[in-house]
């Protein structure tokens, strides 16, 4: 009679588990997208300062960031149909996440923050350490994340999006074919991404004399650009250096994740802590900061510049005492001698800014000039699913 009962008992906790799975894949796909009657003008991307093209060379067609958006919102896109590229990149935050770590379909973190979306056209690399150059080869790449959205087999995605009927009449449109390839998605979703243009600033309309800057807004351009190595890293109109690079920022003298992978030129050891300079446009709305999150507001950020390096042998120049400019004190390969600039004994002596209470806020003033609040509230870039009525 007990085990009777057990076996009972199992047969109805199975049979609740699978109605219980049957009624959260249905809530989980019981999701349509509700577009517009005319496809909203994803070509029309205002230049920025100085004639900044915020799209890069990608030439925005309509129907194909249509198709991206829709995409890139699309929980089918992950194993058990929880998360979206949206679920990571929040329009709220300028397309970056408020958590350190984002969480994946099956909520596990992500091993690094979620960099933000910004003016992705014009840049030559992308994640934290670079690892890809391709925009269209990039989107695609979360997809098959063990961690963040775990569809790690191309057949897989397609099937799940050939069972989806609004995409037939999407595909064709952006297309001209109803078929449905990666190539096609990634096109779509990095055209949509490219579209995500970013240039309606403050400091944009100053620049291009349409208003102008407050008197300590001015003194935190003045710091950034002519007093502070900033721009050395953060340069270009996009603020992120000319295209992509990496740097050594001093965050840890022993960093547990490496970054960029490869060999130091200078000390001939593995590169240790070398990351993407991400672009500064947003910055006030995309924290916490950093490739681990570890600081929460800007404030700390600057503190960190302005007292908080470390003399990590690989740190970047331009963060080292009486570098800025040339002749910046560094190690150079053991035993070699650099004629006026140091030799095997030189010791590296982080940067430190010394600034004050006004020149923090003052430089913090002028970052809050970098952002693009229209971008986190324009309609075009919104998800644009609703539930599904039965």
């Amino acid at each position: 009679m007990k085990t009777i009962s057990v076996l009972l008992l199992s047969t109805l906790a199975s049979f609740v588990l699978v109605v219980s799975c049957k009624k959260e894949s249905a809530s989980a796909v019981a999701r349509v997208p509700q577009l517009p009657d005319e496809v909203f003008k994803y070509d029309e991307i205002s230049t920025g300062s100085n004639g900044f093209n915020p799209s890069g060379s990608f030439l925005i067609d309509n129907n194909m960031s249509t198709l991206g958006r829709v995409l890139f919102y699309e929980t089918q896109l992950s194993r058990n149909n929880r998360v979206s590229c949206g679920s990571c990149h929040l329009q709220s935050a300028a397309f970056a996440d408020v958590a350190k770590f984002s969480n994946g379909f099956e909520n596990a973190k992500t091993l690094r923050n979620t960099p933000a979306i910004v003016n992705a056209g014009t840049q030559t690399s992308y994640f934290w350490d670079m690892r890809e150059s391709n925009l269209s080869a990039m989107v695609t790449q979360p997809i098959g994340n063990h961690i963040e959205m775990g569809l790690d087999q191309p057949e897989y995605i397609l099937a799940k999006l050939k069972k989806l009927p609004y995409y037939e009449s999407l595909f064709t449109n952006a297309f001209g074919s109803a078929e449905i390839t990666m190539d096609k998605v990634g096109a779509a979703l990095s055209n949509f991404v490219a579209s995500m243009a970013s240039v309606q600033t403050k400091y944009d309309a100053v620049a291009m004399g349409q208003t102008a800057f407050t008197e300590e807004e001015q003194r935190g351009k003045d710091l950034f650009f002519m007093e502070l190595p900033c721009s050395s890293c953060h340069g270009g109109e996009n603020f992120s250096g000319w295209g992509s690079m990496t740097q050594n920022i001093g965050l840890e003298m022993d960093y547990e994740d490496n970054g960029e992978p490869g060999t130091d030129w200078m000390t001939g050891k593995d590169r240790d802590g070398w990351f993407k300079v991400p672009s500064l446009r947003n910055v006030a709305l995309t924290g916490p900061y950093m490739h681990d999150g570890r600081f929460a507001t800007l404030e700390e950020v600057i503190d960190f510049y302005n007292e908080g390096i470390q003399p990590h042998e690989q740190l970047s120049f331009m963060l080292r005492e009486g570098w800025n400019g040339g002749g910046g004190i560094f190690t150079p390969f053991e035993g070699d001698f650099i004629p006026g600039v140091g030799d095997s004994s030189s010791v590296i002596q982080p940067l430190k800014l010394q600034l004050n209470s006004d020149e923090k806020r003052a430089l913090i003033a002028f970052l809050k000039t970098l952002s693009d609040e229209k971008i986190s509230s324009d309609v075009k870039f919104s998800d644009p699913f609703v539930a599904a009525s039965n």
